[in-house]
């Protein structure tokens, strides 16, 4: 029995690597058997963990004073501390059922951060260098069937590979854990150690090759003779579709060899895959001896075809336009080893946001991801675990271990997903020559079907050798810059989101909704230049990570949806910006009810006839189709029921392709019918001066301006709503926000809101009438001088006029007058002028809305949001200085309300060319209201926002008119 074992365990060691090509070998992941659940045992679960364990550990027999531990998941996010460099150690027990004797027992390991040794029974199974690509361990000599056995693991967080991967850096914790599944599943002792396919079109691209690549090996101890494979292919609708010369005969595999053989299979008119028809065929492949099924497996293939023609990406020979996002694995409770069903939910929110490209950035992902990509339809590029490898200094020896081997398990474990687009070399890396060229020229060898990419700051630091180039953040210009180039060019980080200058997103989450107007013309842009493949926004999640005390770490929220996976502001401007159907209007309603539109068919695959437009006109609604091939513009119409032509609205869903909807317009199809108002002269005005104050009563209201100081204050109904104001409101731009990580400090950051200071009234001027009374105060700031008129009328309504000359140099972010209310102020309404005609109603830029600074059942939390599963949307989310929905600027407004608890209001009267802005200060309620606003000074998003800034020099004017009424 011992000899047999050591056999065993001398052939698991002599052949665990299945393939040799060149100087580099491809590790073995075994093609999991069909009926998988019959042949595994998870080892996922609670384990014993201790974080200094005494060495050899696992020839120990006890682990008393051992703690619990998940896995999968990471230590640090379960409250343990893991001294630098040192081993941590992982131990459990388990049984294999009796009759996994005789079998064949592999180990598959999806992921260990990051230098690992696995030991079973006390004795070593095996090691791997590398957090996140998988691997496999043959442990059948090592374990005893229906009985109880050891498994132990010890874990180095900080390696070569977590270095070159700069994971824990990035992550600012340590990563270190099993931190993906795990499992053992049983083989035949002739199986297959190898199963993967690809499809080939021919010249029409109608018909299909599918090719098949395998390998059978032999594990037993003797000659395996009348072996056969047999394939069998199956639609989505699990009709077989009959494939010529389906069986073929294994020569003679000698013991611990394997035989490789590849076979091509001819598919006439398959449907074929692409991100917006996700069309799965299942290809089996069955391992025979004579009629015994010795090892069925089964993948999910789509026929698709990858094609770079000149500066252009062409899948099954339709060129594409790539809308994408960056993607980390992210959990706020959970760090990097995520679980559950996230995988999917994220394809599907991303997909929902009409992304059809996901960039898996820094590092391959589980491979849940795929499998949702694939039967979801979503396109990606998969890339290398290596982010500033140049960092750090890889000897020679190691050079094959740390950056060849693992693009090498990425490549394997991945390559048969249809989905996968893309090879990325890594991240940001210098060296190309040095460390990625023999990686590249690998995953060529090993994947040919594929282009493959070298994601880096510009284009040339693949020296040209790749078939697809990128450039990091390239700006407004990249697409004019990149229209004729050579290759196909990724801008695969773009349109930062606002992340790092916190200051100003303490102030004003109304930042994140001036994004997507930015991405929206940078989109525009990179979709006309035929240079430009397309571009992943940075990023898709939120990068933040809650350790153990609530210390939030991480990159921040910079992401279209939170940790959590809720929706924010960005979300809706990235769905608006990538829509695949761009719809406008050609004029008003004719006479006979027709309403004309032009539409463009952003669709990479999609006639338009395929989706359907909804249309509704008051409470009637239709549905109409067009024939737009995809890539191309048409003319759409609506003919109205004589009943329904005196409407001035109508409304447009588009229903995409695969059932939802992918956007939303509101169309005035007639002028608005309006009569000009007469200004209302009703109410009351009255005066009186006194030696301190003047008193004005006007409508409702009874104001009193302080003759030393010429600011005002006013009661309604005897309660006070107006402090000694308004305020002069020239705000600098900050890009400031301690760092662009977040290291674990309080996130509770004051609002960068800085008035101008040092007011100084010069003259006060008091203008009596009966339809009108004014006031004008002459003075300066520190930063500017110039004149306050207020305009009082019979009706309650005060005109403030602000004409002021700039005394130094500052570049605004907003400018305007800020009015001082008490604290009891804190339900806001608002009607506003959008840079799209239709917002979600929870959104903080809806149209339409209404919002209070606080709700007392949910948190007040810090920038990076609640560090708890949250019970509400984002724009609940809520600071010291109120909820995101009340304190973000409302662009464009015609009015905006404030309330108080006892009934009074505030209301700011405009023409949509003004922006208010509320936030809660100390006892006080403030109100910007502001003639000029922009998005802020992200560093990474300046070349966008630039656009719209306003610097201020010496002797520029700042000037505007609020209209308020009480």
């Amino acid at each position: 029995m011992k000899v047999r074992i050591l056999f065993f365990l001398m052939i698991s060691i002599l052949f665990l690597p299945s393939v040799f090509a060149n100087d580099f070998i491809v590790p073995r992941l075994s093609p999991l058997p069909a009926k998988m659940e019959k042949q595994k045992v998870s080892l996922a679960g609670n384990w014993l963990f201790n974080p200094s364990p005494e060495s050899e550990f696992w020839n120990k027999g006890n682990v008393s004073g051992w703690k619990s531990i998940e896995v999968p998941g990471e230590w640090v996010m379960q409250g343990f501390e893991v001294e630098k460099g040192k081993p941590a150690g992982y131990f459990r027990t388990f049984t294999v059922p009796a009759s996994w004797s005789g079998q064949r027992i592999k180990l598959r390991c999806n992921g260990i951060y990051s230098d690992s040794r696995i030991f079973i029974n006390g004795k070593e199974a095996g090691s791997h260098l590398g957090g996140f690509t998988a691997f496999e361990l043959d442990v059948t000599g090592l374990i005893e069937a229906g009985k109880e056995n050891r498994i132990a693991v010890s874990v180095i967080s900080e390696s070569l590979a977590d270095s070159t991967s700069s994971g824990s850096q990035y992550a600012v914790h340590p990563l270190g854990g099993i931190t993906r599944d795990l499992y053992l599943f049983t083989l035949p002792e002739v199986n297959l150690s190898m199963f993967h396919a690809a499809t080939l079109f021919d010249s029409t691209y109608t018909d299909a090759t599918l090719k098949a690549e395998v390998e059978v090996m032999n594990e037993s101890s003797d000659a395996a003779k009348g072996l056969s494979l047999h394939f069998i292919l199956k639609d989505r609708n699990g009709k077989e579709i009959p494939l010529k010369q389906n069986t073929t005969p294994v020569g003679v595999v000698r013991v611990g060899t394997f035989e490789k053989m590849t076979l091509s299979f001819p598919v006439t008119e398959p449907d074929k895959w692409d991100s917006e028809h996700p069309v799965l065929y299942t290809f089996t492949c069955q391992l025979k001896s004579g009629k015994q099924i010795l090892h069925e497996t089964t993948r999910r293939i789509g026929f698709r075809q990858i094609e770079v023609r000149g500066n252009q990406m062409y899948v099954n020979n339709m060129p594409v336009k790539l809308r994408g996002v960056c993607r980390h694995e992210v959990m706020p409770l959970r760090g990097r080893s995520v679980n559950g069903d996230i995988w999917r939910r994220d394809v599907e929110l991303f997909r929902r946001g009409n992304v059809n490209y996901i960039r898996t950035s820094h590092y391959p992902p589980d491979e849940a991801l795929l499998g949702a990509c694939d039967e979801l339809g979503m396109l990606v590029e998969v890339e290398a675990p290596f982010c500033w490898a140049h960092n750090t200094k890889v000897s020679d020896d190691k050079h094959d271990v740390v950056l060849v081997n693992q693009h090498v398990e990425m490549v394997n474990l991945n390559r048969s997903h249809p989905s996968v687009i893309m090879w990325s070399m890594g991240n940001e890396s210098t060296l190309f020559t040095e460390y990625f060229k023999k990686a590249s020229e690998v995953v060529k060898i090993i994947d040919p079907t594929r282009p493959r990419i070298f994601s880096q700051w510009g284009p040339d630091a693949d020296n040209g050798e790749l078939e697809v180039t990128n450039h990091h953040y390239p700006g407004p210009t990249g697409p004019d810059k990149y229209r004729n180039s050579k290759r196909p060019v990724t801008f695969d980080e773009f349109c930062h989101l606002n992340a790092y200058n916190r200051l100003e997103l303490a102030a004003d989450p109304g930042l994140r909704s001036m994004w997507g107007p930015l991405l929206d013309r940078m989109w525009n842009d990179m979709y006309h230049s035929q240079g430009v493949l397309g571009g992943a926004i940075w990023a898709g999640i939120d990068d933040t990570f809650f350790l153990p005390g609530e210390k939030a770490v991480g990159y921040g929220t910079w992401g279209p949806i939170d940790g959590w996976r809720r929706e924010k502001p960005e979300y809706w401007g990235m769905k608006k910006a990538f829509s695949p159907v761009k719809i406008m209007q050609k004029g008003n309603m004719t006479a006979d009810g027709i309403v004309r539109f032009y539409v463009e068919n952003r669709h990479n695959f999609s006639n338009l006839s395929e989706c359907s437009i909804e249309w509704k006109v008051g409470k009637k609604s239709g549905k109409i189709t067009a024939d737009i091939a995809p890539r191309t513009e048409g003319d759409i119409e609506v003919r109205l029921l004589e009943e329904l032509r005196n409407a001035e609205i109508m409304e447009l869903a588009v229903i995409g392709v695969r059932g939802f909807v992918i956007d939303e317009y509101r169309f005035r199809i007639l002028p608005e019918q309006l009569k000009e108002q007469t200004p209302d002269q009703t109410g009351t005005l009255s005066w009186q001066e006194g030696p301190n104050a003047i008193e004005i009563q006007s409508g409702k209201g009874h104001f009193s301006i302080n003759r030393r100081t010429g600011l005002l204050s006013a009661e309604c109904n005897g309660k006070t709503v107006l402090h000694q104001s308004p305020s002069l409101m020239v705000l600098p731009l900050n890009g400031e926000g301690e760092g662009i990580q977040m290291v674990g400090k309080d996130q509770k950051f004051e609002p960068y809101n800085p008035v101008c200071e040092d007011w100084l009234a010069q003259s006060v001027t008091f203008v009596p009438g009966e339809e009108v009374v004014s006031v004008k105060v002459k003075g300066n700031y520190k930063e500017a001088e110039g004149v306050l008129e207020y305009r009082f009328h019979k009706n309650g309504e005060v005109t403030f006029t602000y004409d002021f000359t700039m005394l130094q140099d500052i570049s605004p972010r907003q400018t305007g007058l800020v009015f001082t209310l008490p604290s009891s102020f804190t339900h806001l309404d608002w009607e506003r002028k959008g840079y799209w005609t239709v917002y979600p109603e929870d959104n903080i830029d809806a149209l339409k809305g209404e919002a209070e600074a606080f709700d007392k059942s949910l948190p007040v939390s810090g920038l990076a949001g609640p560090s708890k599963q949250p019970l509400k949307p984002w724009s609940y989310d809520q600071t010291a200085a109120g909820s995101n929905l009340f304190r973000s600027t409302k662009e464009n407004i015609y009015r905006a309300g404030l309330k108080s608890k006892e009934g009074n209001s505030v209301t700011v009267i405009s023409d949509g060319t003004q922006h208010v802005r509320p936030w809660i200060e100390k006892e006080a309620t403030r109100l910007l209201v502001a003639g000029y606003n922009n998005p802020g000074r992200e560093n990474f998003l300046i070349p966008h926002a630039e656009k719209g800034y306003r610097p201020l020099k010496r002797g520029d004017k700042v000037e505007g008119i609020v209209k308020l009424v009480f």
